[in-house]
């Protein structure tokens, strides 16, 4: 029994667009042969299989969607450099160009300069639907200096700029690098078009497979810092809880308790201030450990010392979950100052980074 045809439409629609475009102007050549061999490849899965599950599986091992947007990628570069131009290439590319300003001119709504940004970009449009020839429209747009005008592409771009430093500030490096990959397929993809406007479909089919790439890596991330998170605190761990949660590191992750401290999710998370614990009881606890084992008992030495760390109150980090300087310039370059005054005031409260941390992640 065939997928059900509403979701197989839905998974397949925007790939059959795409298809027809290119095969309604006559396009040949062996990168469209590509995509047509992929796209007969997925329409007959959608007849094989039996559930979207089993479907978009066969999709995915197949790596159909890669082959596609490779191929789609390698077309629509030879258009670019007019090896179609029999086939109504000239005309397809004025059609994409269009198409990409009416989308920019969509993703700016709500921006409180939407009037001011979106003007060049009408102006673009008008100038291309007036029947003039694609490099005509190239040519006067140039002249006119439009395309200096042109602020919709750089919505975008400010935006993956904004959530990087956004990602800066939460002290999350894998995001932060995530989107400097995304950033940079942006420009890669920008610098290689015809108009200067990374063509949206393309650039999100790219941001997907960045995605992909680094979702895995950053949820390891994050659960290794919950788990040794759980494992250091210990008001809340008992011996045998402790030896349970061990256990659960070192088959999942290959970490023992000795690799915690010197493990990247811990120095990030101690250089951010993400830490509780102050020094001296972080040390405790690593004297301790050899303990905490059932039925242990820790040494005399080790019970004064953790009665003189609790009878000074030295057991916080002084700045634990405060805000530096840097940060706090970030969080003003992101949000403003008007924002930072109204959520933290003139502290930096420690839960208050944190809430703001978790609220936001």
């Amino acid at each position: 029994m065939p997928v059900d045809k509403e979701m197989a439409d839905t998974i397949l629609g925007t790939f059959r667009k795409m298809f027809k475009e290119l095969e309604d102007k006559g396009i040949t050549g062996e990168s469209f042969q590509t995509m047509r061999t992929t796209m007969d490849r997925m329409e007959k899965l959608a007849l094989e299989t039996n559930d979207v599950s089993e479907f978009t599986a066969k999709l995915t091992t197949e790596n159909l969607f890669l082959e596609f947007s490779n191929a789609y990628t390698e077309t629509m570069t030879a258009l670019a450099k007019g090896e179609y131009s029999e086939g109504g290439g000239d005309e397809l590319l004025m059609e994409k160009t269009l198409e990409a300003y009416e989308q920019s001119i969509e993703s700016l709504k709500g921006n409180p300069n939407y009037e001011k940004l979106k003007a060049p970009i009408e102006e673009l449009i008008e100038l291309g639907k007036s029947g003039i020839s694609y490099p005509v429209f190239l040519r006067m747009a140039e002249e006119q200096g439009l395309y200096q005008t042109l602020q919709g592409d750089i919505v975008v771009r400010d935006a993956i700029l904004s959530d990087k430093m956004f990602c800066e500030l939460l002290h999350l490096p894998l995001e932060v690098e995530k989107h400097e990959k995304i950033l940079e397929k942006h420009d890669e993809l920008t610098s290689q078009s015809p108009f200067n406007v990374a063509d949206s479909f393309q650039f999100g089919l790219e941001r997907q497979k960045i995605e992909w790439d680094y979702t895995p890596r950053i949820n390891q991330w994050n659960l290794i810092s919950r788990l040794w998170e759980k494992m250091i605190r210990t008001q809340e761990c008992n011996p045998g809880i402790l030896k349970a949660r061990e256990k659960v590191f070192m088959e999942y992750f290959q970490m023992s308790w000795d690799d915690i401290f010197n493990h990247e999710t811990f120095l990030t998370a101690y250089d951010a201030n993400y830490i509780w614990y102050s020094d001296q009881t972080l040390e405790l606890i690593k004297k301790a450990y050899p303990y905490c084992k059932p039925f242990g008992k820790p040494a005399p030495e080790l019970i004064r010392e953790a009665e003189e760390i609790y009878s000074t109150k030295s057991y916080k980090r002084p700045n634990a979950f405060q805000y530096s300087d840097e940060d706090r310039e970030k969080f003003i370059a992101l949000f403003g100052e008007e924002k930072w005054n109204e959520y933290f005031g003139k502290s930096r409260s420690s839960s208050k980074l944190k809430i703001f941390k978790d609220n936001l992640i």
